[in-house]
């Protein structure tokens, strides 16, 4: 018959996992509970103040707003440094197949060549010239916009356009903080689309929240985000591989995964 120690030690291991899983059952009841929370907060409405107007261009976001116009049509001939690597090296990969073509083409017409090497470069001629063809339109399209691009990036009043753009984006960044905090200290009612992106703070620490949500706010006054429900509005799809383009896909897509990260 097992000793009273004995009756124990069996005992300890089936208490330790049951003390193991009250804790995971009570971790898994705060998360709920927060998220309980979050949820409800959403549905009320968030805050019986006024109405919040988190899009509005007075007169003090006007001048920022025109700034970063501006610097939209200055970037919008320039290219982003990913892609005019891509097509330069496009470029180069036509111009060497080009001399190669050449270089063949020179050999054939020496004839100095064998039955053998005459065929075999024949052969590597007829490779060269498909591949000429088959790049020749998108490499001429891309030397096109090279050339544009290194004149549009040599014209100082883009490069002073987009000095004010940069300057006038950290204002707008500032201006959306603000705007979010001041919402929250008087209580305003907070826009669908607001409690969409980002819900109400679910958490002691308030950091990414606010991070999140004043970005959010900053790009829909730069982008003129007009949208009742969409935080961001569609992604953006004009202009593909000019630096504005870049810069706007980029927070679309950072922002988004903010609003992701605070999904609990």
């Amino acid at each position: 018959m097992p000793t009273e120690k004995e009756r124990l030690d069996a005992l300890e291991p089936v208490v330790a996992e049951a003390v193991s899983a009250i804790a995971a059952l009570n971790a898994e009841l705060g998360r709920v509970s927060g998220r309980l929370r979050v949820l409800e907060s959403r549905l009320s409405g968030a805050g019986a103040g006024e109405p919040a107007d988190f899009d509005a261009v007075d007169e003090v976001v006007a001048p920022v707003i025109a700034a970063l116009r501006t610097a939209w049509d200055a970037e919008d001939e320039v290219l982003g440094d990913e892609v005019r690597t891509e097509k330069r090296e496009l470029v180069a990969e036509f111009d060497r197949l080009e001399a190669m073509r050449v270089d063949l083409a020179g050999k054939l017409d020496s004839r100095r060549l064998g039955r053998f090497d005459r065929e075999q470069t024949k052969s590597q001629l007829g490779k060269v010239e498909w591949r000429l063809g088959a790049l020749r339109s998108s490499a001429t399209e891309a030397r096109s916009l090279l050339e544009d691009d290194e004149q549009a990036a040599g014209e100082m009043w883009r490069v002073q356009a987009v000095h004010d753009g940069d300057e006038a984006r950290e204002q707008v960044q500032q201006i959306a903080r603000v705007r979010v905090e001041e919402a929250l200290r008087r209580g305003a009612e907070l826009p669908t689309w607001f409690r969409v992106g980002v819900g109400e703070i679910a958490t002691p620490d308030p950091t990414n929240w606010l991070r999140a949500a004043a970005a959010m706010v900053a790009y829909r006054l730069e982008y003129n985000v007009g949208s009742a429900v969409s935080p961001l509005g569609p992604p953006p799809a004009d202009r593909p591989g000019s630096i504005a383009w870049q810069r706007q896909m980029a927070s679309f897509k950072d922002i988004s995964a903010q609003f992701t990260a605070l999904r609990p």
